[in-house]
């Protein structure tokens, strides 16, 4: 079975479609924000906190929300100005080894959802990373058990190397699951002052 599934991804236009799809989803989930309010220089984070103090709470006119969400944005904050505010409160009052975790909210927006200001993880990271740790352990070992057998040391190379940054990759992933996990339930849990 794992023979043919290899036979079927070697074919060039089979391993084009599937890493167009896994690129899609993971652009779509993961939407890798770089520039967050955290790695900004210290005047701009300033000017961000100057203008969340200055601006109202949430806008309701459409037009006038656009305005504060890409003013929210521009200041590498989320779009949501509740969590937006809470994210700056919370950065304050609690002590610094919180920013990694507060990053990994701002810079991976598409791992949860955001219902009046709280933050809720996507319910199928809890079985997802998991499960794709498993199939990586299945898949490629069995891959680098039929490339010992055969003596084929070239092929054990580059099955471990796959495996190598399959693993890299998959840990990245299962750590950015787990800050945002972990800081959600401190930011729902927070209540800013007003």
């Amino acid at each position: 079975m794992f023979g043919e599934l290899k036979d079927l991804f070697n074919i060039p236009v089979v391993s084009s479609v599937l890493i167009a799809i896994f690129g899609a989803i993971t652009k779509v989930y993961m939407q890798f924000h770089r520039s967050d309010f955290f790695s900004r220089p210290l005047p701009e984070r300033v000017k961000a906190v100057k203008w969340l103090r200055n601006s109202a709470a949430p806008a309701s006119a459409p037009l006038d929300k656009a305005e504060q969400q890409l003013h929210l944005q521009s200041f590498g904050l989320h779009r949501d100005w509740e969590l937006s505010y809470k994210i700056i409160c919370f950065c304050s009052e609690h002590a610094q080894s919180s920013i990694p975790s507060l990053k990994a909210i701002l810079r991976y927006q598409g791992m949860y959802t955001i219902n009046d200001g709280k933050i809720y993880p996507h319910k199928f990271h809890k079985w997802l990373v998991p499960l794709v740790l498993i199939w990586l352990l299945i898949f490629i070992g069995a891959e680098i058990y039929r490339s010992s057998s055969q003596s084929d040391s070239m092929q054990i190379l580059t099955d471990l190397f796959v495996f190598g940054v399959a693993f890299i990759v998959w840990c990245w992933v299962a750590v950015c699951a787990l800050k945002v996990s972990s800081i959600s339930k401190k930011l729902n849990a927070y209540t800013p002052p007003h």
